[in-house]
């Protein structure tokens, strides 16, 4: 059978460590219509990623969503979005990386969505995100969550909130130079 067939040339490309040629198989097969699993399709994703290939990992993705060729879960949701933010697609990575972050059962990946928000200087959004993935807890860095925070609320000049947000993230000592540069800051700024 011509999906076995490819698929256990990939997986023998994958075993020699030749990731290059394990892509090239499985994106000719899935070129070729032979590849229409899920995890073929995840798979294919995750080497064009590892391959430095991120702006068609996101199209493959893309394209396997709208064929309905992939179950849509958080883990794939979250896959286009690193696709996507990899290739540097910013506006591209904020559908899926919102989905995920909805999904998810932690508050990280709304603290990602403000990240790149910020990346495209969209302050009141990346406010908003940062604030939803507060409230969703269980951050790995509720420090950087904080200290985000006042800086999207610092650049749409709410000093007030921005003061509140640098002082929580001073609580936390990896942030607390920064915090406090942008408190200094805002002194100047406010008189």
């Amino acid at each position: 059978d011509k999906k076995t067939y490819w698929q256990q040339l990939s997986s023998v490309y994958g075993q020699l460590e030749d990731y290059r040629n394990s892509l090239g198989v499985l994106q000719v097969a899935y070129n070729g219509g032979i590849i229409t699993d899920d995890s073929d399709i995840r798979r294919l994703a995750d080497l064009q990623l590892f391959n430095d290939a991120p702006y068609r990992c996101g199209l493959t993705i893309d394209e396997a969503v709208s064929k309905k060729l992939v179950k849509v879960d958080f883990k794939l949701y979250e896959k286009q979005a690193n696709c996507w933010i990899a290739a540097r697609d910013f506006a591209k990575a904020i559908g899926p990386l919102g989905r995920a972050a909805e999904m998810a059962g932690n508050g990280d990946l709304y603290v990602r969505l403000g990240e790149v928000q910020i990346q495209r200087s969209e302050w009141g959004a990346a406010a908003e995100a940062l604030q939803r993935g507060v409230r969703k807890g269980g951050l790995r860095d509720t420090g950087n969550a904080h200290l985000l925070m006042g800086i999207a609320q610092f650049n749409q000049k709410n000093y007030a909130g921005a003061k509140e947000s640098f002082g929580r993230a001073r609580n936390f000592d990896k942030h607390r130079k920064m915090a406090d540069g942008y408190l200094q800051l805002i002194k100047v700024q406010t008189g």
